[in-house]
């Protein structure tokens, strides 16, 4: 599942792509007013994409964030990477299955499941912010 927060982490990126290639910065007031979105959690979300190395940000006058890696190479799992610590099925693959699940031993659709994980993740690879 995709969580709010990868959700409006993708448009924060999307409006903040042109900043790119112009190298300006924009006010998250502003996309956060453009898209509805609580203000302070694009705060939130924007600091942690600025830790990943993603964003960077300026105080001041034309200050506001902008993307500092090329869209082109920014996946979309790689923003589901900084903001979700699950995988995207989350039956039988988390890290502590065995002790949160009676049939992790037995179940018929685990390795289902893991497939399905896996071509979620590769799609998620393919997808670029520049892209979508």
């Amino acid at each position: 599942m995709i969580s709010r927060k990868t959700d409006y982490s993708l448009i924060l990126m999307q409006a903040l792509k042109p900043t790119f290639t112009s190298g300006g910065f924009m006010t998250l007031e502003g996309i956060a007013k453009h898209y509805r979105l609580p203000h302070a959690y694009c705060e939130k979300l924007a600091h942690k994409l600025k830790e990943a190395g993603i964003l960077e940000s300026r105080v001041g006058k034309n200050g506001g964030y902008r993307i500092v890696k090329d869209p082109k190479k920014i996946s979309v799992q790689s923003l589901v990477d900084v903001f979700q610590k699950q995988p995207a099925v989350r039956c039988l693959l988390a890290p502590n299955a065995e002790k949160t699940c009676a049939l992790v031993a037995t179940c018929p659709t685990k390795r289902g499941w893991r497939r399905i994980d896996a071509e979620i993740r590769k799609t998620l690879t393919r997808l670029t912010i520049a892209n979508i």
